[in-house]
Formats: C-alpha cells, structure tokens, sequence
C-alpha cells in the first residue's frame, strides 16, 4: 500500500490534541489493513468518486485517497481511468433525476464500473472533506469496496447501491 500521508498526520495531531481518539482511530485503521493486507495492489478495485454538486466532476484529493487505500481500493483522479466502481457523491435529492445524464456520459458509460452495475450513491456530500469524519468515511467506502471483509451497518443510511436495471 502506498504511504498514507493524510493519514499519518492525521494520527500524528490526535496523539498531540487526543491521545484517547489517537488510539481508538490507529487500533481501528490497523485492523481494516490486517484484514486487507494479503489482497495484491493489482487486486484492488479502481474506485472513481463524482459529485453532484460539481457538475459530476471527479473528486480526489489526499484525505480520500487514503480513505480509499485503507478501505482497500484505489482512487482515481480522472474517468478515463476506466474505475471498477463508481461512487457518487449525493448533494440533494435531484440526483436520481441527474443520474441516467450522468451514466449516458460518453466515457462512464463504458467504464467497468457502469458496464458491471458498480454505481454506488453516498449519501454523505461531503466524504473525505472533514478530517473528523476520516474514520467513518472509511467505514462506508471499505462497507462498498470489500463488502466480503466489512459491514459496518452504514449500507442504508450512508450509502444506496444503485441498480441500473
């Protein structure tokens, strides 16, 4: 796995401010690692992250690259990446009415992800946005990379699969 930079210094802030929610995130991270760690890089899933509130603009900045690593996918920056999954990020509920423009989309459409019914919406607008929601953001995003590894009972409140057919 790629080095974890958000991550650790994330760590490295708690250990300093709340040495409590330190250690309580670190034993949490470590075991979502652990439980990954025999799956190969190659292996893992190419995750694409889209926001409603952007148009459908891919979303990818370091706190999400971690989050997606540790829950055992890779994050892509760009759509022409060919994702296995496709995450969208919910902004309001227009979005089920946004979503057959947004899979009719030239290079989604004939991506893994689209192709295989792999269309995730979030129902949380602002994942991988604040640090404070780092553990729980990883929760959902590993609940729909590795579902076979994690549940965490967030399907349902945080997160819909949605079925094209």
């Amino acid at each position: 796995m790629e080095e974890l930079n958000f991550y650790n210094a994330l760590l490295a802030d708690k250990r300093e401010s709340a040495p409590d929610e330190a250690e309580y995130l670190d034993e949490e991270i470590n075991i979502l690692i652990h439980k990954l760690k025999f799956i190969p890089q190659e292996q893992r899933p190419a995750v694409l992250i889209v926001e409603q509130r952007t148009g459908f603009q891919p979303l990818y900045n370091n706190q999400l690259a971690d989050t997606i690593g540790i829950a055992g996918g890779i994050l892509l920056q760009e759509k022409f990446d060919n994702p296995a999954l496709l995450l969208v990020l919910q902004d309001n509920d227009a979005l089920y009415g946004e979503i057959p423009a947004l899979l009719e989309d030239e290079l989604l459409s004939r991506t893994s992800a689209v192709v295989s019914n792999q269309i995730y919406i979030v129902q949380k607008g602002d994942l991988g946005i604040k640090m404070e929601d780092f553990l729980a953001d990883v929760e959902i995003c590993a609940e729909i990379i590795q579902p076979k590894y994690f549940i965490y009972g967030r399907q349902g409140n945080d997160w819909v699969k949605f079925d094209l057919a």
